[in-house]
């Protein structure tokens, strides 16, 4: 069957969304839902003080958005806010690091006077509970979930395990929560209408905690608590060198095995009997690392790709910043500003790939 290739650039064309997001997470799900074709009209106060790469990361995100300036908390404001509601389907608040201005989201006044409108309330902990009114910076929420705690061990470098936790780069747990955000939104958006005047609370942290749900489910099925520390290994390979580079390999499947052997030219050693199951494999993880690395290291890291995809092996490049830029797919997809087909929007995280 032939793959029909269709463009969602405009598949929400004619939905009108507010995004009233003080925070990443919020402006990153207008972006979202901005790039599907919807008309997202953004408030930021000129009180909200962002410089350098933030403001660089706010502007990128506002980029496909109509951007309105005014303090949308203002109680002298809710006309001008009320009345870009009008006609709206959406409304995006992202709650601020040190608390709902007026003690409680907007849309809940915003609801009264908008009956046809949802809203997407993001928050650190949720809009209830305990710690629902506790302060949170972007790090606070990325933590609350454990996530540096889970940040993958890869066996080829033991010394990670001696480095305190740490955090992916940039405003990732922000961009994650508010990915999961879009999604709700999306579903809210293209549904039959039974969410309209309701509120959807999406907490940063258990947005988070979603993304090391396998870790998680090993405590109540084995007792076993699953960190950086004392990993669950299930896989071999990890991040290996190559002569121009490095790539990365996650064996799981047996098939998988034998077609990083054909692809690494059939070395005698692995096809040793002390490597003849995954369970053996997995359980001389870091041995194999080291071994594996010999072997990647006599070639570059997009001839073992693209070899080792058609194997069947999982293997992707680590590509520099000046290969992205070059990469014609993502040229094509519209990945950077400037570059893509015409009408394509750029990606909210463009500055980082910038020459400078």
């Amino acid at each position: 069957m032939s793959l029909i290739k269709t463009s969602f650039s405009g598949i929400l064309e004619g939905v009108r969304v507010v995004d009233l997001s003080c925070g990443f997470a919020g402006a990153f799900c207008g972006h979202s839902i901005a790039q599907l074709g919807a008309t997202v009209v953004a408030v930021r106060s000129s009180d909200v003080s962002l410089s350098g790469e933030d403001l660089q990361r706010m502007e990128a995100l506002d980029s496909a958005k109509i951007v309105e300036n005014f303090d949308c908390y203002n109680p002298q404001n809710i006309g001008r806010i009320i009345a870009l509601c009008e006609g709206s389907a959406l409304l995006i608040e992202d709650r601020p690091a040190d608390g709902w201005p007026m003690s409680q989201p907007l849309a809940s006044r915003l609801l009264g006077e908008q009956g046809s409108l949802t809203a997407i309330c993001i928050s650190p902990f949720g809009l209830s509970g305990p710690h629902a009114n506790f302060q949170a910076e972007p790090l606070n929420s990325y933590h609350s979930a454990g996530h540096a705690q889970q940040i993958p061990y890869d066996p080829l470098w033991p010394e990670y395990k001696s480095r305190p936790p740490l955090q992916a780069g940039g405003y990732w747990g922000e961009s994650q929560s508010g990915l999961i955000a879009a999604v709700a939104a999306l579903a809210v958006v293209t549904g039959n209408g039974n969410w309209q005047g309701h509120i959807i609370d999406c907490s940063k942290q258990e947005a988070l905690l979603q993304m090391h749900w396998t870790e998680l489910v090993r405590y109540p099925n084995s007792g076993s608590v699953v960190d950086r520390l004392e990993p669950n290994i299930t896989f071999v390979g990890g991040i290996l060198p190559t002569s121009d580079g490095y790539v990365q390999i996650v064996c799981l499947e047996e098939h998988q095995w034998e077609g990083l052997i054909t692809l690494l030219g059939k070395p005698k050693w692995m096809t040793s009997a002390d490597y003849a199951t995954q369970a053996m494999r997995v359980e001389s993880s870091e041995v194999l690392s080291r071994l594996l690395a010999v072997e990647t290291q006599n070639h570059t890291k997009f001839k073992l790709y693209q070899e080792g995809q058609a194997l069947g092996v999982p293997i992707a490049p680590i590509m520099k910043v000046d290969e992205l830029q070059g990469d014609a797919g993502l040229q094509q997809r519209g990945v950077f500003s400037g570059n893509g087909e015409a009408g394509c929007l750029p990606r909210w995280d463009g500055s980082v790939f910038s020459p400078q």
